[in-house]
């Protein structure tokens, strides 16, 4: 029997960051992701974020690749939000999206993180996050300039 561990922490934002994802269907489209995701044979452990971005702590199955699940995540929620009415002003999603691998030692702390966003953004603004994050990772940040 193969033991495969793949936790991901990923990070997605509206198209131009637009303030479009409304408090009171957020947790709507939480569900059509989570079931987007369990259709993939991978769980989301918790799924939360703002008006502008989502966070999810994910455990992808080992069959399925970050990509694949990404892009279908992105397209069925896509869709299901413009079909929905519930969110007239979302144009779509940006490309680029942020995955970050993490042992099960950091689970906890990363499900409290994301379980906290709504108060973590009242005090720190995305961008922020996002270069924490990335340079977290051991990655380089790009200017969108560049």
């Amino acid at each position: 029997m193969s033991y495969v561990s793949s936790l991901y922490h990923i990070v997605f934002t509206t198209y131009r960051r637009k303030p479009v994802i409304t408090d009171g269907y957020r947790h709507n489209l939480y569900a059509v992701i989570a079931e987007e995701i369990k259709s993939l044979k991978s769980k989301a452990l918790i799924i939360n974020g703002t008006q502008d971005h989502i966070h999810i702590l994910l455990n992808l199955h080992q069959s399925i690749a970050l990509a694949e699940i990404m892009r279908n995540i992105k397209s069925k929620s896509s869709v299901w939000m413009k079909t929905s009415g519930l969110f007239p002003l979302f144009e779509g999603w940006e490309k680029e999206y942020g995955a970050f691998s993490l042992s099960a030692g950091h689970k906890e702390a990363v499900y409290a993180y994301i379980l906290d966003q709504q108060n973590h953004h009242a005090v720190n603004a995305l961008e922020n996050e996002y270069r924490r994050l990335v340079m977290k990772a051991g990655l380089q940040v790009y200017s969108a300039d560049k």
